[in-house]
């Protein structure tokens, strides 16, 4: 009888196995998760610079505290996504539905959520200087007392559909809405 490796059974390229995409514990954790059809529990898990392919399926992951500097999150599914003090630095996450997501106290430094469907996630506390943020969907974004003084790419739109408070930090180029604009043209 042949010998038969251990992930001959899942649904993916041999070859990509072995160049290590699917060796990553973040990967495994989200392939099994799909396998078994049950929420992911990744908590504490380091990523590297892995890359979720367009459109993976990851609404309802537990990532919190995980590593995922770099993480390539472009266009993924990471709605109502528990990533509370995750490290997502410089993570890719052009396009992702967020949406409902708790990004509580995560570092997210040097990250693009550029096009992001951020609609009703919590940033409290979240860590956002240099986060690119153009055309993202803040509708309902918990931005109470976050300091976005370092954020780029930020509309007065966006900020006038997210929640802030008076302890939110807005960049230079923006103020908060309704206080000390000037209606001279």
């Amino acid at each position: 009888m042949a010998r038969q490796h251990l992930y001959s059974w899942l649904p993916i390229q041999r070859s990509r196995w072995r160049t290590g995409f699917f060796t990553r514990p973040a990967t495994i954790c989200a392939v099994l998760a799909v396998l078994v059809w049950a929420a992911a529990d990744c908590r504490d898990l380091e990523a590297g610079a892995a890359s979720i392919r367009k459109d993976e399926v990851l609404a309802g992951a537990d990532l919190r505290g995980a590593d995922l500097q770099g993480v390539n999150f472009q266009h993924a599914n990471l709605q109502e996504a528990q990533l509370q003090g995750a490290n997502l630095q410089g993570a890719h996450l052009q396009g992702a539905d967020l949406q409902g997501a708790n990004l509580e106290k995560a570092q997210l430094q040097g990250a693009s959520l550029q096009g992001a469907n951020l609609q009703e996630v919590n940033f409290e506390g979240a860590a956002l200087r240099e986060t690119f943020f153009w055309q993202a969907n803040l509708q309902g974004a918990q931005l109470q007392g976050v300091d976005l003084s370092g954020a780029i790419g930020l509309r007065p739109q966006q900020i006038e559909s997210a929640v802030i408070d008076e302890k939110t930090r807005l960049p230079d180029y923006l103020r908060p809405p309704g206080r000390g604009r000037s209606t001279a043209r």
